[in-house]
């Protein structure tokens, strides 16, 4: 499989006060699926990328989701939500 390219932050960066251009590191996989987990490390978060979106975020012990997405992203965000990275 291959990764594609994050493209669309706009939402994610709209969360964060103050937002350093993001630097992206992925982390892995999530079961084979087109969705990431990466880490910006401009920002200090722990991400999910559905396809070339950012979709989710990790800050603290939460889950930040980005709005509605259709049922194949909401399950990839349902992986990220319940694992630690």
């Amino acid at each position: 499989m291959r990764r594609y390219s994050i493209t669309d932050t706009k939402a994610y960066l709209d969360h964060l006060e103050s937002p350093a251009t993001p630097v992206w590191e992925e982390v892995c996989q999530i079961d084979k699926c087109q969705a990431w987990v990466v880490r910006d490390t401009a920002n200090g978060l722990v991400c999910l990328q559905s396809y070339s979106t950012i979709v989710s975020f990790k800050v603290g012990g939460e889950t930040v989701h980005l709005g509605r997405w259709s049922v194949t992203t909401s399950k990839h965000q349902s992986a990220f939500a319940c694992r630690s990275y």
